[in-house]
């Protein structure tokens, strides 16, 4: 076993104290067992436990076994020819470059704490584009750990597009000195080591080392901002289709059902040509069907009134599934439930089953009323349950999937494109999330996510303000 040195530090300073404090927090460092200085009477010798007063050196070296001896002090204190045979003594020019260079060590190891728990991903590569630096924070966004990319190309966070062309911008900066993206924020895309690409905002510094670059990245993952921002904007372009819609519901109700009621009235009368009857019984048609979309534009476009309760999701998804099953439009469609557990929500029950009556539609038309669909009930994260719908139908590319829920964008003859806007307004209206994804395979998956019921919670107002 290693034998640890015992030192003595004659006088104090800041030196002293640096290295004491270094010193013992390290099982392999020397062990400092005392501190000598003079006083009236001889030499004070300071200890762990308790001074002491000798009065000669001498003393002091028959009371410890001493092997290093530390001049923080500069006078001659302790004649060499005096030091115990095997002593080493390190003169003050030596402590006091010992004290700088730990002094320069703990601001370095603070400031590197400071920066590993930093909230924003740190990282820093060389001249060649190798990561030589990587925080906590960096390790839990791109799903890395630091022993993972150290030493590594800079280029397995860079997705595939842009990762030649960083690599050339630092070879350019290197040449240079010169790069437009130094010490300012720009927004760009990081790659996950999943594959995903996300968002985030950047800031780059450079620092010179021995004559070598080291280039620094502070990076903010801006998922969920991005994703507030669009739903910010969803919310605002939605009020003003409302406002618009709400004016035009209002001018043309009435002109309609005046034309509607005058079509009625004439298909009462007798003496109507076959010709006649027909063109009235057309009319009356277009007038229900129009009345019909009013209705709906009505739904989307004013508050509504939530009639809240507490709604246990197994009965009652297998309730209104049961009812479709013996439908006529599920003849060839097989539809199964799934609940884990028993969620609970408070949930306006009216408002729902019209959710999942839209959804299970949708879903039977783009499977032209053949095929399967489950429909599955857990809890997920965050006082969360998660409402999925799944069929195994003509499925929906990705870049269209927004679309839908843009109101009167429809991919059905005749669709009037509210039912998926309307069902994503009463989800947003409980609090919760509507989404859409391709299914693997083939399909359509639209998951629901609404809050969980807490233990105590109170009816919310039945009223919910317009978007």
């Amino acid at each position: 076993m290693e034998k640890i040195l015992n030192a003595i530090f004659l006088g104090w300073n800041s030196a002293a104290e640096c290295l004491w404090d270094t010193w013992s927090k390290a099982s392999r460092s020397p062990r400092v067992v005392g501190i000598l200085g003079p006083v009236d009477e001889g030499l004070l010798f300071r200890t762990a436990h308790s001074p002491r007063v000798f009065s000669s050196w001498k003393e002091v070296k028959e009371s410890a076994a001493i092997d290093l001896v530390l001049d923080f002090q500069g006078r001659d204190t302790v004649p060499l020819k005096e030091l115990p045979p095997g002593t080493i003594l390190i003169p003050k020019e030596v402590t006091d470059l010992m004290g700088e260079l730990c002094t320069v060590a703990q601001e370095g190891v603070k400031y590197k704490g400071v920066v590993e728990t930093a909230r924003d991903a740190v990282v820093t590569i060389d001249e060649s584009h190798r990561i030589v630096f990587f925080n906590k924070a960096a390790e839990e966004m791109f799903g890395y750990s630091k022993e993972e990319v150290m030493g590594q190309d800079l280029s397995i966070i860079i997705p595939r597009p842009h990762k030649d062309r960083h690599r050339e911008y630092v070879r350019r900066y290197v040449e240079t000195r010169r790069g437009k993206f130094i010490d300012h924020t720009v927004d760009l895309t990081a790659e996950r080591r999943c594959g995903e690409e996300f968002p985030i905002s950047i800031s780059f510094s450079v620092a010179e080392l021995g004559g070598h670059l080291l280039m620094t990245a502070m990076m903010r993952d801006m998922s969920e901002v991005k994703a507030m921002e669009r739903k910010l904007l969803q919310n605002e372009r939605l009020a003003s289709i409302g406002r618009a819609l709400s004016f035009v519901t209002h001018e043309v109700k009435n002109p309609l059902v005046v034309i509607g009621g005058f079509a009625r009235s004439l298909l009462r009368e007798s003496g109507l040509s076959h010709g006649q009857r027909e063109k009235l019984e057309i009319i009356a048609g277009e007038v229900k069907r129009l009345e019909g979309l009013l209705e709906e534009i009505q739904d989307f476009s004013k508050p509504l009134r939530l009639n809240r309760e507490r709604l246990h999701l197994g009965p009652f998804l297998e309730g209104e599934i049961s009812i479709l099953r013996d439908s006529e439009i599920c003849r060839e469609v097989r539809v199964d439930v799934s609940v884990e557990g028993d969620p609970v929500v408070r949930a306006d029950r009216e408002r729902l089953r019209q959710v999942l009556v839209n959804l299970i539609k949708n879903s039977l038309e783009a499977m032209e009323k053949r095929g399967n669909i489950l429909v599955k009930a857990a809890q997920g994260s965050e006082g969360h349950v998660e409402i999925t719908v799944e069929d195994d139908g003509k499925g929906i590319p990705e870049d269209k999937v927004e679309d839908l829920f843009q109101p009167f964008f429809t991919t059905k003859p005749g669709g009037t494109g509210l039912g998926l806007p309307l069902c994503r307004k009463i989800v947003g209206d409980h609090g919760g999330e509507m989404s859409m994804r391709p299914r693997p395979g083939g399909g359509t998956i639209v998951t629901i996510r609404l809050p969980l019921e807490e233990e105590g919670e109170e009816d919310p107002p039945r009223e919910v303000p317009s978007r």
